[in-house]
C-alpha cells in the first residue's frame, strides 16, 4: 500500500472512500509559491503566459506542470481564458487554471495589459492602490511533479473556479486561506506560505469534486460512486494483487459484466486499463524514489516477469523502465 505522507495522510475522502484521493495528491509532490500579491484599482489587465513560458521565467523543471491560481481576497476581476468562457472571479474565489493555456485578469477597460513574467522581473508596471474599492489578489503557481498518468490531474477541467470561504465551505479551505493570507502579508516566500499552499490545493481540489456533486464525471465521479469508489480504493492498497474484472467485482459484490459496464461508464476507460495505469504510476514512484532493482518493482506491481513488466511500462509510459529512471 502506497502510504500518503505529511498532512495528505490526515486527510478525510469523497464519500468513505479516500484512498485513490489522497494517493493522486501524494503522487503529484505537490510544492508551490507565491508570485504576487497586490492591491489593483480598475481599469488593469495582467497577462498569464503560456506554461511552457511561464516555467521557463519561474526556472521549473521541464518534468514539473505549473499550475497557475489566482485568489481573491477582495474586489473581483474577469478570466479571459481562451479554452472557457469568460466569467467574473470574485471575493474569496479561488481560479486554478491546469491547462497550461494563457489567459488574462482585468477589471475595467485597460487596453495596455502587462505580462505576469514583467511583473516578476519588477518593479512592477502595474500601478497599485490603497483604495478601498481596489480587487487584492494572491496570485501564485502550484507545482506538480512528474505525473503523466495520475488520474486527479487527467480529471481537472481548464480552469476551477471555487469558492475559499462562506457558510457552505468546507473550514479546513477557509482556514487554509485565511493562514494563507496572514503569512503572505509577513513575505510571500516563507516555508509555512509553501506548506499552505500545499494545504490549499488538496482542500481547493477535494471542494471542487464536491461541488459537481451528481454532475461529476470521470475520475471524481468514479471516486464517489459507492461500488466503483471501495473497487478503486481496494487497487489502490493493493496494486499487486492478482487484479481482474472479476476480483475487482467481487470486492464489491457485482457481476464481472456489470461491473465492467458501470466502471466504463463512470470512469471512461476501462476497469483494466485503470488498473495498468495505476500500477505504472505505482512503478514511476518506486523507480523514482527507491533503489529497488526492477525485478523488486515489476513484484509490487503485480507482474510476476521483468519481460512483461518492461513491456507495459514502455507502452504505457513510453519508454523502458530503465531508461525512464536514468531521466532523473
Amino acid at each position: 500500500m502506497i502510504i500518503p505522507t505529511g498532512y495528505f495522510a490526515l486527510t478525510t475522502g469523497f464519500a468513505a472512500v479516500d484512498t485513490p484521493f489522497n494517493d493522486a495528491l501524494d503522487d503529484l509532490r505537490i510544492s508551490g509559491s507565491v508570485l504576487l500579491h497586490e492591491r489593483y484599482a480598475a481599469p488593469w489587465a495582467i497577462e498569464i503566459p503560456a506554461e511552457e513560458k511561464l516555467r521557463a521565467a519561474l526556472g521549473a523543471e521541464r518534468d514539473v506542470r505549473v499550475v497557475p491560481f489566482h485568489l481573491v481576497r477582495a474586489g473581483a476581476f474577469d478570466l479571459l481564458h481562451e479554452e472557457v468562457a469568460p466569467q467574473r472571479i470574485e471575493t474569496h474565489d479561488v481560479a486554478i487554471c491546469p491547462s497550461g493555456a494563457p489567459h488574462r485578469m482585468s477589471l475595467g477597460k485597460s487596453t495596455n495589459a502587462v505580462s505576469l513574467t514583467d511583473i516578476l522581473a519588477g518593479p512592477s508596471p502595474c500601478a497599485k492602490s490603497d483604495s478601498p474599492d481596489a480587487t487584492e489578489l494572491i496570485c501564485g503557481v502550484f507545482r506538480l511533479h512528474h505525473a503523466p498518468l495520475n488520474p486527479l490531474l487527467g480529471s481537472l477541467p481548464c480552469v476551477l473556479k471555487v469558492k475559499t470561504s462562506g457558510p457552505d465551505v468546507d473550514p479546513l479551505l477557509d482556514h487554509a486561506v485565511a493562514m494563507l493570507g496572514l503569512e503572505v502579508a509577513k513575505g510571500p516566500s516563507s516555508f509555512v506560505a509553501a506548506r499552505l499552499l500545499e494545504v490549499f490545493f488538496a482542500e481547493a481540489i477535494r471542494s471542487y469534486g464536491r461541488e459537481q456533486g451528481a454532475e461529476a464525471s470521470g475520475w471524481f465521479k468514479a471516486i464517489d460512486d459507492p461500488r466503483i469508489g471501495v473497487a478503486l480504493s481496494r487497487l489502490h492498497e493493493q496494486p499487486g494483487a492478482v487484479w481482474t474484472v472479476a476480483t475487482l467485482a467481487e470486492t464489491v459484490s457485482m457481476s464481472p459484466s456489470r461491473f465492467a459496464a458501470r466502471f466504463r461508464e463512470v470512469t471512461g476507460q476501462s476497469a483494466m486499463s485503470y488498473v495498468s495505469n495505476w500500477r505504472m504510476t505505482v512503478a514511476c514512484q518506486k523507480l523514482r524514489s527507491s533503489d529497488d532493482n526492477l525485478e523488486r518493482i515489476a513484484n509490487a506491481v503485480g507482474y510476476s516477469d521483468l519481460a512483461s513488466f518492461s513491456r507495459a511500462f514502455k507502452s504505457i509510459v513510453g519508454q523502458s523502465p530503465a531508461r525512464w529512471r536514468s531521466t532523473l
